[in-house]
């Protein structure tokens, strides 16, 4: 038997033929080493703090000896000496024959040890295998908590991993655990990724359904049309009256509206978002029974980048008018690029490009539409220039004036104020049956009803410039929402400002952009635009 103090693998030579005893050491400083037990009887001789080996029997009584193995037969007998304690396999023993695989606890929470038999003499060396088994046995038998039994496990695993193994095969082993915690920080980061992009859809899909409910809610329904007349009729009768007193009492003023109007063309159009990235539309995500879009659990509709739903369409109008004879318009940049300053739309920062998906232009008391795109919209002006299809070539460009108005000074704003209500407010009883009747009340059907009725005109409402600064003419011409892009004209006929805003904390005063800030938007577009 190999009595060396130092560690040193079992020798594997050629062996005796028959059954082979071994004690393999589990724990200590010896682990991983085996000692093949060939004499009668053999000493578990205590080592060190918390270590044990086998020794040949001998007279000296000063070691610390727990038990003792004597040869029994083919095999070997457990004796615990008194005042000891030894447990194999988890079960206390006093005296007891061992058997293959059998793992001695020497001392409660102490060095483990097993035995093996090799039946047919040759003891093969303990390879990584065998030691992942003895250090999953040495957890199982290990009479301590689970915490404890889960250190046993994880440190001889470790230990063996360093005693057992090759280099190369713990470099490789190293390079996986590399690998794994790479991998595991790169899926922290994804999930956490997934989590804020999550967050954004869902802030983007509420956004999204705030617009288009806002957006419903404006559209014409059936059960609107009974009172439809008599409620925008009181909202603008103020400014109806207006008009008829301005053109009964100066001729002059009628003559400006009649010529004018003619050429400002009442704007129709919807937008749209996609994703920047896959370029997707963004989607109804289905419509119901009724044919309205499917809602979320917010009450909002449900939206999608996927599927195959209807395109979401955002619906806008305003009012332009002719500036060259060969089709260009001239317009607010609000207007032509609506998402920039419609509230509604406010969906910066959630990964989406807004798009123009129709535009349309309708000329006064023309059946017909005629297709409008954008030329060039100002950067530091609420101005953008339009170029109509060829149905609304030729209409009489309005004249630009060269001149600053004073304050006082009267003017003339016409426009499309209140889009199709307000238009659906001067038909007939007759008009509003039709509609009725013919069950088409969406965005685009109202408007070709409207102008094959002829009831495509602007509002025409009369003011008093307030002030003049470089940027703004204010003036006191009733008008709202759908008349931005109107141009505002003197009583000599001269287009001095293009209609922007509202400003109600200015006792409900206008805003318009001077017409010489137009002068390089249309120096841009070329000789058709000079």
């Amino acid at each position: 038997m190999n009595d060396d103090p130092q560690l040193a693998p079992l020798d594997t030579g050629s062996a005796a033929p028959g059954p082979t005893p071994v004690i393999v050491y589990l724990s200590g400083r010896r682990r991983g080493s085996s000692e093949r037990l060939t004499d009668a009887t053999v000493n578990i001789v205590r080592e060190g703090h918390n270590g044990v080996r086998v020794a040949p029997a001998a007279p000296d009584g000063n070691e610390d000896m727990p038990a003792r193995l004597h040869r029994a037969g083919k095999g070997y007998e457990l004796e615990v000496l008194p005042e000891h304690q030894v447990w194999v396999n988890a079960e206390p023993a006093r005296t007891r024959m061992l058997t293959s695989g059998d793992v001695l606890e020497i001392g409660r929470n102490g060095p483990m040890l097993r035995y093996r038999v090799y039946t047919d003499g040759h003891v093969p060396p303990r390879g990584v295998a065998d030691a992942f088994r003895d250090c999953v046995d040495s957890a199982r038998f290990d009479r301590g908590h689970v915490v404890r039994r889960t250190g046993v496990l994880l440190g001889g695993m470790t230990a063996e991993f360093l005693i057992r193994t090759t280099l190369w095969f713990r470099l490789g082993v190293l390079a996986a655990l590399v690998l794994l915690v790479a991998s595991t920080l790169y899926l922290v980061v994804e999930n956490r990724q997934l989590a804020e992009r999550l967050a954004r859809n869902e802030a983007q899909m509420l956004a999204i359904s705030a617009i288009l409910e806002q957006t419903q809610s404006e559209a014409i329904r059936h059960e609107d049309l009974a009172n439809l007349r008599d409620t925008l009729e009181s909202h603008l009768s103020t400014a109806v009256e207006r008009v008829g007193a301005l053109e009964e009492r100066f001729g002059a003023s009628a003559r400006v509206i009649a010529m004018a109007g003619e050429s400002v063309i009442f704007l129709q159009g919807t937008y749209g978002y996609r994703d920047a990235d896959s370029g997707r539309p963004l989607r109804y995500v289905g419509l119901g029974p009724d044919g309205e879009p499917l809602r979320t659990p917010m009450g909002g509709p449900a939206v999608t980048l996927g599927g195959d739903g209807p395109v979401v369409e955002i619906e806008f109008t305003g009012t332009a008018f002719a500036v060259t004879a060969d089709g260009l318009l001239l317009t607010n940049r609000h207007v032509a690029l609506p998402w920039e300053t419609d509230e509604r739309a406010a969906l910066d920062g959630l990964g989406l490009e807004p798009a123009v998906m129709r535009f349309l232009g309708y000329r006064p008391g023309v059946a017909d539409s005629f297709e409008v795109m954008l030329v060039s919209a100002s950067d530091d002006s609420d101005l953008a220039l339009l170029r109509c299809g060829e149905l609304a070539r030729g209409l009489a460009p309005l004249v630009p004036g060269t001149r600053v108005p004073a304050p006082g000074e009267e003017v003339i704003v016409l426009g499309y104020p209140t889009g199709i209500r307000a238009m659906l407010a001067r038909t007939d009883t007759a008009f509003l049956d039709s509609l009725r009747e013919d069950q088409a009340l969406d965005f685009w059907s109202v408007v070709a009803h409207l102008a094959r009725a002829g009831h495509i005109r602007p509002i025409a409402t009369r003011g008093i410039v307030g002030q003049l600064t470089p940027s703004a003419v204010v003036y006191d011409a009733e008008t709202t929402h759908g008349g931005s892009g109107g141009p505002v004209i003197t009583l000599r006929g001269e287009v001095i400002a293009v209609n922007a805003a509202i400003l109600p904390e200015f006792g409900g005063s206008n805003m318009g952009v001077p017409i010489a800030r137009a002068r390089a938007l249309l120096e841009g577009a070329g000789p058709g635009g000079s």
